[in-house]
């Protein structure tokens, strides 16, 4: 009897230990969140409607934005400075004729093959003169659409509204509601533009501008290796395809936002797990080890278990729990993607880099263990910064 109460003594302070982590060490400053949110929507309205003054054809696509990201799925971790925003576009055309095709186009990714209606839009003189001239080239014979073409429009664009705002020391300045200024500058990033906001405390704010087009279920690439299946068990129809560069200009990635908010919502303790694991590789500084690889991680995690899983479990089982997952994982060094299990998800990641990765949570998780009895702020040692 006195050995259980000793374990459940121990349980507890662990427990309290994590949920102290969890409390004090990841979770973002309110004033800060609610201040850098305000900024952002401030910014990006303002951005959006001088993006459509200069160009006609991004205003002709009807943009329209979705907040997306760790943010805005409240799994941000640190400080509230990085948004992640889709710019859906839109064309005029029946998108009952746009054929996706993913038969020679690697992992989760597509081809967009265009019907004639969009190659028509740059030679009509209604169309043309609303900015689809551009378009002329964005196909090839096969009529694909290029992601590399219209990404260098995409970022033309960006570059053109950024450009046209006045200089000041050297920097580009956007002045909202004649009171509020911000200096500005972007770059290209991956399949995103990255607008980068700089406060007159310096304090910088990055936000990934990402350009999609939107599709829905019952439509689906022919012969993708995505598992549409899971996709539909979710029963939400919308998914999108963003120009994310794989080698390949005529492959756009597939991409499932909605579907994998339904697989991480409203499950207690699930988001908290998340945030300190990756609080837990950023203390470790596994710089390579993308949020979305621990995402996929729980994906799995969450598939295999019901909701009540991260209700009955304590937090400091799960991250435990999860922790020995990631190793094997490591040892593995494979991560199937969630949507696509053929393709692993760590597999540009040095064999040597996941081996290092894997001895040293093997390390960390036995120290743990054989310390934890008589010093459970052994756990503080690798989960807070000294």
């Amino acid at each position: 009897m006195k050995q259980n109460r000793k374990r459940e003594t121990m349980k507890s302070e662990c427990e309290a230990i994590f949920q102290k982590i969890n409390r004090h060490y990841i979770r973002m400053n309110i004033r800060e969140k609610k201040e850098h949110t305000s900024i952002l929507f401030l910014v990006l309205k303002e951005l959006i409607h001088i993006m459509r003054k200069s160009d006609q054809l991004f205003d002709s696509l009807r943009p329209t934005l979705d907040f997306l990201g760790s943010y805005f799925d409240r799994l941000r971790i640190g400080h509230p400075n990085e948004y992640d925003i889709n710019i859906i576009l839109k064309f005029p055309v029946n998108y009952d004729k746009i054929i996706l095709d993913a038969t020679n186009s690697p992992n989760d990714y597509t081809a967009i093959i265009m019907p004639s209606e969009f190659r028509r839009l740059s030679k009509i003189a209604a169309t043309s003169n609303q900015g689809f001239a551009k378009t002329t080239s964005w196909c090839n014979r096969e009529f694909k659409l290029s992601m590399i073409k219209f990404r260098s429009w995409m970022q033309r664009t960006v570059d053109v509204a950024v450009n046209s705002l006045p200089l000041e020391d050297g920097m580009r300045v956007l002045i909202v509601n004649k009171k509020h200024k911000y200096k500005l500058h972007t770059k290209l990033s991956g399949p995103a533009n990255t607008i980068t906001i700089i406060k007159d405390d310096n304090d910088v704010i990055n936000v990934d501008l990402v350009p999609t087009f939107s599709f829905s279920l019952p439509t689906k690439p022919i012969n993708s290796k995505v598992l549409f299946e899971k996709v539909e068990s979710t029963k939400i129809l919308r998914y999108f395809v963003v120009p994310k560069p794989n080698g390949d200009d005529y492959s756009w990635r597939l991409t499932f936002p909605f579907q994998e908010r339904y697989f991480l919502k409203n499950s207690n303790n699930l988001k908290s797990t998340i945030r300190i694991i990756k609080h837990f590789r950023d203390i470790q500084g596994f710089t390579k080890l993308s949020s979305y690889f621990i995402k996929t991680l729980f994906f799995w995690e969450c598939a295999s278990n019901d909701k009540s899983y991260w209700c009955k479990n304590s937090l400091s089982f799960l991250v435990l729990n999860m922790l020995y997952k990631l190793k094997e994982s490591l040892r593995k060094r494979n991560i199937p993607n969630f949507w696509c299990p053929s393709h692993n998800v760590l597999e540009k990641i040095k064999p040597v880099t996941c081996h290092h990765w894997h001895n040293r949570i093997c390390h960390i998780l036995k120290d743990i263990e054989n310390r934890l009895k008589s010093d459970p702020n052994v756990i503080l040692e690798y989960f807070v910064k000294n």
